[in-house]
Order: C-alpha cells, then structure tokens, then sequence
C-alpha cells in the first residue's frame, strides 16, 4: 500500500503546525498550505526529511477558489491521491461586531474561510477516495458549533462554524458506504505559542496533570487518530478538545441554581 497522503490548510503556524508534526509521526505524507509564515513550513519540511517523509509547502489565499483548487490539484500531481483533507483554516473576528452592521466582505470572508473552501476541498478529493474506498475529513470547529450556539457580536464566525459542523456530519452519512470519514475537532482556549508546543514542553513534574494549560499537541494527537485506519467506527462526530471546560461550566451553573445564586 501507498503511504497515506494528507492535505492540510493553514499548516506551517499554530494548530495547523502541530498537526503536520502529528501527521509527520503517524507516518503520513503532508501536502500543507501557508500564507505568510515561509520560515515555519520550511522548519516543516526539513522535520520532514528529518523523518523520512514526502512534503510539500503551498503558498495560498484560502479566501480564493481559484487558488483553493489550484492547490488541491498540484497536491494530486505531486503525490498522486489525496486520502485525508484536514481543514484548520477559518477566519476569526477580534473585534466585536454587531450582526447588523456586517458588510457583505466581511459576511463573505467568513463563510469562504470556514465553510465555502472546505466544500471546494471536498468536491475535488472525494471522488478519488470513494474509488480507494479509503477517506477522512476533519474539519476545525469552535466552542458551541455542534449545538448551533448564538455568539453575541460574532454571529458570522458563529454561524460558519455551524454551518462546517452540520456539513461535516452530512458528509459522514453520505460516504460512509465507501469507507470515508469526516469528524469535526473544536479546540479549547489555546493561546499564542502554545498552538505549537508540545504536552512535554509544558508538563511539569509533580504537578496535578489537570494543571498544564492546553497546548496544539492535545488537538493535533486527535486529528491523527481520527485520520488513522482503524478509526473507521469514529465517524459524524465533534469532539471536544477543551480539557473539560465545559462540563466545568455546567457543574458551575448547576452548584449556583442549586445554592440560588
């Protein structure tokens, strides 16, 4: 058998850099994409060499379709088949906008950056995988995305990542017949360097495991998994990578109802 191929959006900086690594240790090939940080995928690529694996680094603007595709397609010529489409790209609003005042560009960028591209992904590389009869797909969501959560003055992004979830479980009914699946991994609040840190990095010794804040090695040892071959039976879900934050929310909410606060 080929050695399994992946291509990955947003690879050489946070998330996306930890799960090339991730990808690169479980013995996959990477084709990845990158906007600016040059210098992080050719750090990439020499782990690549490093370990004895094929890369490649493509510079695109994800919001574009023509290059969307165009990338899709010179990773199928380098590497010949595509077997897992790992979707970390997706724009974010830091500033805080009131739905009505949205504009067309900025509704349009966030619907393009999370939920438009990985369609145009996915309509290019499933039909190769249903001939293999071999496929994954995982896709980035975000806190509340498989519940449809409301975000106040971020509705867009809120409702891309929805829109993402529902597509993605959409996908698992419809090819799960020809062994190819798709599953959605939300991150918790994993900030600044640490989206490329690893667990040994931040682990320290004596200290209650529940402790070590989240690093891009928790989500990035996920994706993996689910891309593996023997995770067949993993398929239309979205998994929480948040270390519990939200049943600690819950509990919360519950011990204040319970005490009338």
């Amino acid at each position: 058998m080929s050695r399994r191929v992946a291509f990955v959006t947003s690879g050489a900086k946070g998330l996306g850099h930890a799960t090339v690594r991730a990808l690169f240790e479980a013995e996959w090939d990477v084709c990845f994409t990158y906007g600016r940080s040059r210098a992080e995928a050719e750090q990439l690529l020499a782990q690549a060499r490093r370990l004895g694996r094929r890369a490649a680094a493509l510079q695109v603007d994800l919001l574009d379709k023509p290059q969307v595709e165009q990338a899709v397609q010179a990773c199928l010529q380098e590497f010949h088949h595509i077997d897992a489409v790992i979707h970390n790209f997706g724009p974010f609003v830091f500033e805080r906008l009131p739905l009505a005042v949205y504009t067309d560009a900025q509704w349009n960028r966030m619907m393009d950056g999370n939920l438009n591209n990985f369609f145009w992904m996915y309509r290019l590389t499933v039909m190769g995988m249903r001939e293999r009869r071999f496929g994954r797909f995982v896709t980035v969501g975000s806190d509340g995305a498989a519940t449809a959560a409301g975000w106040h003055s971020r509705a867009a992004y809120a409702a891309a990542k929805s829109g993402l979830a529902s597509l993605t479980r959409s996908i698992a009914k419809e090819e799960h017949e020809f062994g190819i699946t798709a599953n959605m991994v939300c991150p918790g609040d994993i900030r600044g360097d640490l989206k490329m840190r690893t667990i040994d990095e931040v682990a320290v010794p004596g200290e209650p495991p529940g402790a070590r804040p989240p690093v891009g090695e928790d989500v990035a040892r996920m994706i993996a998994f689910l891309c593996d071959d023997r995770s067949q039976q993993v398929n239309g879900t979205v998994v929480e990578v948040t270390g519990g934050r939200e049943i600690r929310a819950r509990d919360s909410q519950h011990n204040e109802s319970q005490n009338g606060g």
